[in-house]
Protein backbone atom coordinates (compact mmCIF):
# COMPACT_ATOMS: atom_id res chain seq x y z
CA UNK A 1 0.00 0.00 0.00
CA UNK A 2 1.21 3.47 -0.76
CA UNK A 3 0.28 6.72 0.87
CA UNK A 4 -1.07 8.01 -2.44
CA UNK A 5 -3.73 5.30 -2.65
CA UNK A 6 -6.28 7.51 -0.87
CA UNK A 7 -5.60 10.48 -3.14
CA UNK A 8 -7.01 8.66 -6.18
CA UNK A 9 -10.65 9.61 -6.73
CA UNK A 10 -12.91 9.54 -9.77
CA UNK A 11 -13.62 13.27 -9.88
CA UNK A 12 -10.29 14.43 -8.54
CA UNK A 13 -11.89 15.61 -5.29
CA UNK A 14 -13.89 18.25 -7.16
CA UNK A 15 -17.46 19.44 -6.67
CA UNK A 16 -19.63 19.79 -9.75
CA UNK A 17 -22.49 22.14 -8.90
CA UNK A 18 -25.76 22.71 -10.76
CA UNK A 19 -29.34 21.35 -10.83
CA UNK A 20 -27.64 18.14 -9.80
CA UNK A 21 -24.43 18.47 -7.82
CA UNK A 22 -21.84 15.75 -7.40
CA UNK A 23 -19.15 15.99 -4.74
CA UNK A 24 -16.25 13.57 -4.57
CA UNK A 25 -15.80 12.30 -0.99
CA UNK A 26 -13.44 9.48 -1.95
CA UNK A 27 -10.64 11.02 0.10
CA UNK A 28 -12.87 11.32 3.19
CA UNK A 29 -12.56 8.74 5.95
CA UNK A 30 -14.54 5.50 5.93
CA UNK A 31 -13.91 2.17 7.55
CA UNK A 32 -15.93 -0.87 8.47
CA UNK A 33 -16.35 -3.97 10.54
CA UNK A 34 -17.77 -7.38 9.72
CA UNK A 35 -18.54 -10.30 11.97
CA UNK A 36 -20.89 -11.83 14.49
CA UNK A 37 -19.94 -9.32 17.19
CA UNK A 38 -19.50 -6.21 15.01
CA UNK A 39 -22.71 -4.53 16.24
CA UNK A 40 -21.82 -5.12 19.90
CA UNK A 41 -18.28 -3.85 19.41
CA UNK A 42 -19.50 -0.63 17.78
CA UNK A 43 -22.04 -0.01 20.53
CA UNK A 44 -19.38 -0.59 23.19
CA UNK A 45 -17.16 1.94 21.38
CA UNK A 46 -19.93 4.56 21.62
CA UNK A 47 -21.33 4.40 18.08
CA UNK A 48 -25.07 4.56 17.39
CA UNK A 49 -25.95 1.63 15.13
CA UNK A 50 -28.95 1.27 12.77
CA UNK A 51 -31.61 -1.15 13.98
CA UNK A 52 -31.87 -3.02 10.67
CA UNK A 53 -29.76 -3.90 7.63
CA UNK A 54 -29.86 -1.47 4.69
CA UNK A 55 -30.19 1.57 6.92
CA UNK A 56 -27.90 4.54 7.52
CA UNK A 57 -27.88 6.53 10.74
CA UNK A 58 -26.32 9.91 11.43
CA UNK A 59 -24.39 10.04 14.67
CA UNK A 60 -24.18 13.11 16.88
CA UNK A 61 -20.55 13.94 16.20
CA UNK A 62 -18.81 11.26 14.16
CA UNK A 63 -20.66 11.03 10.85
CA UNK A 64 -22.72 8.05 9.75
CA UNK A 65 -23.05 4.33 10.41
CA UNK A 66 -24.35 2.28 7.50
CA UNK A 67 -25.61 -1.27 8.15
CA UNK A 68 -25.28 -3.47 5.08
CA UNK A 69 -26.32 -6.63 6.93
CA UNK A 70 -26.73 -7.89 10.50
CA UNK A 71 -22.95 -8.39 10.57
CA UNK A 72 -21.49 -5.65 8.33
CA UNK A 73 -21.20 -1.96 9.18
CA UNK A 74 -19.46 0.97 7.48
CA UNK A 75 -18.38 4.05 9.44
CA UNK A 76 -18.49 7.18 7.27
CA UNK A 77 -16.81 10.35 8.49
CA UNK A 78 -17.16 13.09 5.85
CA UNK A 79 -15.30 15.72 7.90
CA UNK A 80 -12.16 13.60 8.38
CA UNK A 81 -9.46 12.96 5.82
CA UNK A 82 -8.76 9.35 4.94
CA UNK A 83 -5.94 7.86 6.92
CA UNK A 84 -2.90 6.37 5.25
CA UNK A 85 -2.39 3.33 7.42
CA UNK A 86 -1.23 -0.16 6.77
CA UNK A 87 -4.18 -2.50 6.47
CA UNK A 88 -4.29 -5.41 8.87
CA UNK A 89 -6.30 -8.53 8.17
CA UNK A 90 -6.20 -9.69 11.77
CA UNK A 91 -9.35 -9.73 13.84
CA UNK A 92 -10.22 -6.51 15.66
CA UNK A 93 -11.91 -8.58 18.33
CA UNK A 94 -13.22 -12.13 18.53
CA UNK A 95 -15.35 -12.73 15.41
CA UNK A 96 -14.90 -9.14 14.16
CA UNK A 97 -12.75 -8.24 11.15
CA UNK A 98 -11.89 -4.92 9.48
CA UNK A 99 -13.42 -3.98 6.14
CA UNK A 100 -11.37 -2.23 3.50
CA UNK A 101 -14.07 0.09 2.15
CA UNK A 102 -11.62 3.03 2.11
CA UNK A 103 -9.54 1.39 -0.59
CA UNK A 104 -12.26 -0.68 -2.27
CA UNK A 105 -14.98 1.90 -2.95
CA UNK A 106 -15.24 5.47 -4.25
CA UNK A 107 -17.66 7.76 -2.39
CA UNK A 108 -19.69 10.27 -4.40
CA UNK A 109 -22.37 12.51 -2.90
CA UNK A 110 -25.22 13.63 -5.18
CA UNK A 111 -27.53 16.55 -4.29
CA UNK A 112 -30.12 18.65 -6.07
CA UNK A 113 -33.79 18.66 -6.93
CA UNK A 114 -33.32 16.40 -9.94
CA UNK A 115 -31.16 13.74 -8.26
CA UNK A 116 -33.99 11.18 -8.06
CA UNK A 117 -34.88 11.73 -11.73
CA UNK A 118 -31.24 11.31 -12.75
CA UNK A 119 -30.88 8.16 -10.68
CA UNK A 120 -34.08 6.72 -12.22
CA UNK A 121 -32.25 6.68 -15.56
CA UNK A 122 -29.22 4.87 -14.09
CA UNK A 123 -30.74 2.51 -11.54
CA UNK A 124 -33.67 0.10 -11.46
CA UNK A 125 -34.51 0.90 -7.82
CA UNK A 126 -37.18 3.57 -7.26
CA UNK A 127 -35.24 6.26 -5.38
CA UNK A 128 -38.10 8.78 -5.26
CA UNK A 129 -38.94 10.45 -1.94
CA UNK A 130 -42.03 8.26 -1.43
CA UNK A 131 -40.30 4.95 -2.12
CA UNK A 132 -36.78 5.52 -0.77
CA UNK A 133 -36.94 7.36 2.53
CA UNK A 134 -34.13 9.19 4.27
CA UNK A 135 -32.05 6.63 6.16
CA UNK A 136 -32.51 3.90 3.55
CA UNK A 137 -29.73 1.97 1.80
CA UNK A 138 -29.96 -0.03 -1.45
CA UNK A 139 -27.37 -2.54 -2.62
CA UNK A 140 -28.05 -2.63 -6.34
CA UNK A 141 -26.66 -1.86 -9.79
CA UNK A 142 -26.31 1.49 -11.47
CA UNK A 143 -25.56 1.46 -15.19
CA UNK A 144 -24.63 -2.24 -14.84
CA UNK A 145 -22.12 -1.51 -12.05
CA UNK A 146 -22.63 -2.89 -8.54
CA UNK A 147 -23.13 -0.04 -6.10
CA UNK A 148 -24.43 0.95 -2.70
CA UNK A 149 -26.81 3.92 -2.58
CA UNK A 150 -27.66 5.57 0.74
CA UNK A 151 -30.17 8.40 1.18
CA UNK A 152 -29.42 10.65 4.13
CA UNK A 153 -29.01 14.26 5.16
CA UNK A 154 -25.64 15.94 5.04
CA UNK A 155 -25.10 19.58 6.04
CA UNK A 156 -28.87 20.13 5.93
CA UNK A 157 -29.31 18.71 2.42
CA UNK A 158 -31.04 15.53 1.27
CA UNK A 159 -28.32 13.54 -0.52
CA UNK A 160 -27.52 10.22 -2.11
CA UNK A 161 -24.17 8.75 -1.17
CA UNK A 162 -22.98 6.41 -3.91
CA UNK A 163 -20.31 3.80 -3.28
CA UNK A 164 -18.86 2.06 -6.33
CA UNK A 165 -15.89 -0.22 -6.92
CA UNK A 166 -12.76 1.91 -6.84
CA UNK A 167 -11.16 -0.01 -9.72
CA UNK A 168 -13.94 1.13 -12.07
CA UNK A 169 -13.05 4.78 -11.51
CA UNK A 170 -9.44 4.48 -12.60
Amino acid sequence: MTETMFNVSPLGGQVYDGAISIADYTTRHRSGLRGAQARSLLIEAGWSVPAHPNEILQTEDRGFVMALSQREFWLLEPTRDALSISISTTAVDKDVYPLFCQSSHCWLVVTGELKSSMMAKLCGVDLSDNAFATGTVAQTQMALINCIIARHEMAGHDVFSLFVDHSLAE
